[in-house]
């Protein structure tokens, strides 16, 4: 699964440890409580990496970071129908992550294979911030968030109610976030067609394709987790979805990161 021989940072004991300390040792209690590790693992990876912001983790954490800073904003500006189910959603979502980077410390060998394919390559020059940033949210959209959904039903719908119109009106306004916040995040990064003046045709372009990529993802994500809940989501049920979504998602993420730099 890796792509070159080559020594890797990533897998620097000290780096790894300390990189699973900052994930924390129990679920976040808050947005805000996730906001400040992600901060915290941003900076750790970016300051002890040769590639500084271009290493994988920290290309897919500074990403990350801005996207659940805005969604804090607005759990805090009331513009949620369902504000309970989001908060919590956005908390299991990202424990998720946090736990990949705990599990790659304490045995690599049991981190899933679309999350130990971003950190076994992380240090990889010839792999473009972008490439890493886009590896990520495929693994963390295409992965992580059917289970998250799963996850976050049983926690707020205890008797079975399951997804809520009001749930699923939320969970579409996050596409706005990643539309609004997604366009100078990838100029920064160096996306291909985000290269050049702002509202160019590629660049509006880019934002389209960006833009539908994470609707349909997104909207994948929903349908399997509503198929999981609807077949119990007992322990069978999720870990068969859990492989089936791991070995799509590590297919697509190695041609991610194998790709040239990608064009959104």
């Amino acid at each position: 699964m890796a792509i070159g021989d080559m020594e890797r940072q990533a897998s620097d004991p000290g780096t790894t440890q300390h990189l699973a300390r900052l994930a924390g040792t129990t679920v976040p209690a808050s947005i805000p409580e996730v906001v400040r590790r992600l901060a915290a693992i941003h900076e750790y990876a970016s300051g002890t990496s040769m590639l500084r912001d271009g290493d994988g983790i920290a290309s897919f954490t500074r990403l990350y970071h801005v996207i659940t800073t805005r969604i804090g904003q607005m759990v805090d500006s009331g513009e949620f129908k369902a504000a309970d189910f989001l908060i919590r959603l956005d908390i299991e979502f990202a424990e998720r992550y946090l736990c990949a980077l705990r599990t790659y410390a304490e045995d690599m060998n049991r981190t899933p294979g679309v999350w130990r394919l971003l950190f076994d390559n992380r240090s990889d020059p010839r792999i473009a911030p972008v490439n890493f940033a886009i590896a990520g949210v495929n693994a963390h959209i295409n992965f992580d968030l059917a289970c998250a959904l799963v996850s976050t039903w049983k926690h707020v719908a205890p008797d079975g109610d399951g997804p809520e119109s009001a749930q699923f009106h939320d969970y579409r306004l996050i596409n706005d976030v990643f539309e609004r916040e997604m366009d100078p995040l990838r100029e920064d990064l160096g996306s291909l067609l985000s290269r050049g003046p702002d509202d160019a045709i590629w660049d509006r372009t880019a934002n389209w394709m960006a833009d539908l990529v994470i609707r349909f993802t997104r909207d994948l994500a929903w349908d399997e987790a509503k198929r999981v809940w609807e077949r119990g989501a007992d322990d069978k049920v999720m870990q068969a979805s859990a492989e089936k979504l791991d070995a799509i998602a590590a297919f697509v993420g190695e041609r991610l990161l194998r790709a040239p730099v990608l064009p959104v």
